[in-house]
């Protein structure tokens, strides 16, 4: 048991390191780079929309969280209230499996492209939209959508065994 400890000890590698010190200075500054996934250059990726072979926009697109992916089920979900009482937690009713893939590329568009693209003013009062969201319905095809969602999925990590895949499978379907 006490190896056991020691093992449980050693998984940063600051007990084994010639200077602890600094050991630890390099454990902390990686623990902050892999925390900036969602701005850190290298994380991010351009998605290009081309259609006839003609070049029409291109936003930027950054891995997401776990948050983010609760935030779009409950924007794309309807919830009633619990019908076993009415004093507990109301109960989902309909999940909109469309709107929930719109708010998960919106969430990880990069915030100047959430401005500049899904929040065009100009776009917004032309196609009588009320949030930057639902520009993403009109201006990308049902495919493309497809395809931005499964390099969002890349880019976050998300593999075919990873139970977050399984999850974000069971909403949509």
């Amino acid at each position: 048991m006490a190896t056991k400890e020691k093992e449980n000890l050693s998984i940063t590698g600051l007990e084994t390191a010639e200077n602890p010190k600094e050991a630890e200075y390099d454990l902390v500054s990686s623990l902050l780079e892999a925390a900036d996934y969602k701005t850190a250059e290298y994380s991010i990726t351009e998605i290009e929309i081309k259609r006839s072979g003609k070049f029409l926009f291109s936003f930027h697109i950054h891995p997401v969280s776990e948050t983010d992916i609760r935030f779009a089920r409950k924007k794309a979900t309807i919830y009633m209230p619990n019908p076993n009482n009415k004093k507990l937690p109301p109960i989902e009713k309909e999940s909109d499996p469309v709107l929930f893939k719109s708010w998960l590329i919106y969430l990880a568009t990069t915030e100047e492209d959430q401005k500049k693209i899904w929040g065009n003013p100009e776009i917004m009062k032309k196609l009588s939209l009320a949030q930057p969201v639902e520009s993403i319905d009109h201006l990308l095809r049902a495919g493309e959508k497809d395809r931005v969602f499964d390099t969002l999925g890349e880019i976050s990590g998300m593999g075919d065994e990873d139970e977050v895949t399984a999850d974000l499978e069971t909403f949509l379907s």
